[in-house]
């Protein structure tokens, strides 16, 4: 797989629009509908979803005061976000450029993963015998809400929403935590893996359906097998991204892009 573009590119002014799902202008979604949130959240919350969505593609250069202009906030605030953002594996901080999108690698997909299958149904197993009817109830109205987005970056924040509520309630602070920084860096594989093959929104759906049925009956087996076929899935759709990106590399038909 070829590296990154040596030519980081640089973001596009801001379009004053609502969210429309997949936008390919560069624009982000403007932060009207975030009015309750801290202008540090608006901001992180804004940056990821347009990183998660492609609106802001592997690459592409931050620039601090663009950004903050465009967004009609204070620097101190994106600055924030972008530091949150890296640690998160969103960006990545670059000698003498700067804030650059950080394109993932297939390695570090398989990585993210093979972490994820380690610890994520042991954590699974916990969540079946603690998970509360308030949470149960909190995930199926993310599986439906999941389930009528076309968004992808919507979809994939959704996506680690409803995870995330099956592992809050394994009650298991030191693995919760380790997840979370997991679930941060495989947010934009995610992403990847349905922009590699869009079926993975509907069977993740299904998938979705079924995993909470699981924990509805108390089926820890279950419920860990959905969730290992989820995970596999999702590694097998980023690969397949992978390959043809090589194979048009080879065959000239353009750059290789990163996974």
């Amino acid at each position: 797989m070829a590296a990154a573009p040596a030519e980081a590119k640089k973001t596009q002014p801001l379009r004053g629009k609502e969210p429309s799902g997949d936008r390919s202008d560069g624009s982000l979604a403007p932060l009207g509908f975030l009015r309750r949130k801290t202008a540090h959240e608006s901001v992180l919350e804004a940056l990821r979803t347009a990183i998660l969505g492609n609106e802001l593609p592997g690459g592409t250069r931050l620039v601090v005061a663009n950004l903050a202009e465009q967004l009609g906030v204070s620097i101190t605030p994106v600055r924030e976000a972008m530091r949150e953002l890296a640690t998160q594996g969103l960006i990545r901080f670059e000698p003498y450029k700067g804030a650059i999108v950080h394109t993932p690698t297939l390695d570090e997909v398989r990585e993210v993963y093979e972490a994820r299958l380690l610890i994520e149904p042991v954590v699974v197993r916990k969540a079946v015998e603690r998970i509360t009817p308030a949470d149960l109830e909190a995930a199926r109205r993310l599986q439906q809400e999941m389930t009528s987005t076309a968004d992808v970056a919507r979809w994939v924040v959704l996506n680690r929403r409803f995870h995330g509520i099956f592992v809050a309630s394994a009650r298991s602070p030191r693995l919760a935590g380790i997840l979370e920084a997991l679930e941060d860096s495989a947010a934009p594989q995610v992403a990847l893996s349905i922009r590699a093959d869009y079926r993975r929104v509907t069977d993740g759906n299904v998938e979705h359906q079924q995993f909470l049925d699981a924990f509805l009956k108390r089926d820890a087996d279950r419920a860990v097998s959905l969730l290992v076929h989820h995970l596999e899935s999702t590694v097998r759709a980023v690969e397949s991204l992978a390959r043809r990106s090589c194979e048009d590399a080879a065959g000239g038909k353009g750059h290789a892009r990163g996974v």
